[in-house]
């Protein structure tokens, strides 16, 4: 019998560009396997496919494992681009609006 399992799981992002995202996953990815991600900020959501990069074990205080996982984005809507630069340019600007000289 042949099949198909797909798990939607929300992953913690530590880095994010138009290249690409680290990201943090309770299961180790496969390197060079491709994933279907969906992206989805202030309201908007984008589906994108990327490639698995790669993947680092990594301990946590609570003893729980977890992997950080570096993906490349293979294709990405214009959408989701503009998405990503918001999302980019919204953590770069200092707290309260002060300006950094």
């Amino acid at each position: 019998m042949w099949g198909a399992l797909e798990s939607i799981e929300p992953l913690h992002l530590h880095n994010l560009s138009r290249g690409g995202a680290l990201l943090e996953a309770r299961m180790p990815l496969q390197p060079d396997s491709v994933h279907r991600l969906r992206f989805s900020y202030a309201g908007q959501v984008a589906d994108l496919q990327a490639r698995v990069r790669h993947v680092t074990a990594r301990s946590t205080p609570t003893a729980h494992e977890s992997f950080l996982v570096g993906l490349e984005f293979l294709s990405v809507p214009p959408a989701a681009l503009e998405q990503i630069d918001r999302l980019v340019a919204a953590n770069l600007e200092p707290p309260g609006g002060a300006e950094i000289r």
